[in-house]
């Protein structure tokens, strides 16, 4: 029996030993989920080299010296800066296999009301998985160009070894008879925590091994502003405070301060996005109890065709500015809609200021902003913005500033051309 005992001692440090080694993955069933669970519908195989996934980032649309559309041109150019990313990415790369699964969650609308939503999540097909990274993708309009019905750029960083979390978004996927509540940051959020959240059942039952339980966060434009909210609620909200380990956020282009955005472009009487200013209005319409009245912003053609070429979900970004015809906000909104100082042009103001990021927050866990200083789609006052508040200190709140923030701004060309430097960068750093 004394021969025994010391077997038996030596067999419980073994597993203990064995139990924590970081090969075998942490145990997500120790992890709180709210109750959410991703359930899986479809799934697919992909390899990279075939989908070229870089092929698929929004173009930049060229106009005249009065607003209106031209050739354009960027489709030519494209081709350069996308092999520079597309070699970027392959030089990265230890495999070319990715696995999605694309499934439904649970979470909110607009409103506060249940829903159902869709994403989708991308994984290496074998061996041991790094982190679980969240991503909060740009702006789309079409459905076919959501995580649940294609095969996105950030999907690729599975590749490298991550688990990647990509929502469809609140009215996209199998919520396409909806509007998307476009720039609605909290709702937003809250709907990539949820699927976040629900990602976790998942894991434990497929058996996945991820060698650790923090979250890397990570967006481009609209996702940039979305990722750093994602944080912001990670930190902040009594929902979600506690649930994750963030390790880093990275948010590129973002426009964190959306009532700063509608100033400068009314100023500059431009956008290089044109397309995003009815979705911008249509989007913060909903949940508002009180929808806006969308004839006191819109011009014709617009207004007559706005819910076929955006409620559709048929037309992409591309489609819709060549319909408009024009980057002139003076040509796409009515004068009341330029007019902040109008009844509901001010509801619409109030409600971007709700939606920009508070300037008395201040991240808790390290986060880099990347911006173009040539951008004129998601203008650079954005980061100058949230710079300035992370840098000093906050009378009305007593907020300190922070030095856990990596700023990279220098001038990488156009929206577009900023896109394909910050992914190039998310490749090498998270090689």
């Amino acid at each position: 029996m004394k021969k025994i005992i010391p077997v038996i001692g030596l067999l419980v440090v073994f597993t203990s030993c064995h139990h924590d080694d970081p090969e075998l993955g942490f145990d997500f069933s120790n992890l709180e989920t709210n109750g959410k669970r991703f359930v899986a519908y479809s799934e697919h195989d992909y390899d990279v080299l075939e989908e070229q996934p870089w092929n698929q980032l929004p173009m930049d649309i060229e106009f005249d010296s009065s607003g209106n559309v031209i050739e354009d041109h960027s489709r030519k150019a494209s081709a350069l800066v996308t092999t520079d990313l597309a070699c970027g990415i392959i030089e990265s790369l230890a495999s070319y296999k990715v696995h999605q699964v694309c499934g439904t969650y649970e979470s909110v609308d607009a409103n506060g009301n249940p829903v159902t939503l869709s994403g989708a999540i991308f994984f290496p097909p074998k061996g041991t998985i790094k982190n679980v990274l969240i991503c909060c993708h740009y702006t789309v309009a079409a459905n076919y160009e959501v995580p649940s019905s294609t095969f996105p750029i950030e999907a690729t960083l599975a590749a490298l070894g991550y688990l990647v979390v990509m929502p469809d978004y609140l009215g996209y996927g199998v919520t396409r008879n909806m509007v998307h509540p476009y720039l609605q940051a909290k709702v937003t959020a809250k709907n990539v925590l949820d699927m976040a959240l629900g990602v976790r059942s998942f894991i434990v039952e497929r058996k996945l091994q991820i060698q650790s339980d923090e979250v890397i966060s990570i967006g481009y434009s609209q996702g940039g502003a979305t990722s750093m909210w994602v944080q912001y609620f990670m930190e902040s909200d009594d929902e979600y405070k506690g649930l994750f380990k963030l390790k880093k956020n990275y948010c590129g282009g973002g426009p964190y301060n959306v009532a700063r955005t509608y100033d400068y472009c009314v100023k500059a009487d431009e956008t290089g996005i044109p397309y995003a200013v009815p979705m911008i209005i249509l989007g913060m319409s909903e949940g508002m109890g009180e929808p806006l009245d969308i004839s006191k912003f819109f011009r014709e053609p617009l207004l007559s065709n706005y819910k076929e070429w955006f409620n559709s979900k048929a037309y992409n970004g591309i489609q819709i500015t060549k319909m408009i015809g024009v980057n002139r906000l003076s040509k796409i909104l009515t004068p009341d809609g330029l007019d902040r100082s109008k009844g509901e042009t001010q509801r619409l103001y109030r409600a971007l200021q709700a939606n920009s990021l508070p300037e008395s927050y201040r991240p808790k866990a390290p986060i880099c902003i990347f911006h173009s200083m040539d951008d004129q789609t998601v203008p650079f006052v954005n980061a100058q913005v949230v710079r300035y508040c992370f840098s000093h200190y906050d009378m009305r709140s007593g907020t300190m500033p922070v030095s856990n923030v990596e700023y990279d701004f220098d001038h990488y060309g156009n929206h577009q051309s900023g896109c394909i430097k910050f992914y190039l960068k998310m490749f090498k750093t998270l090689k």
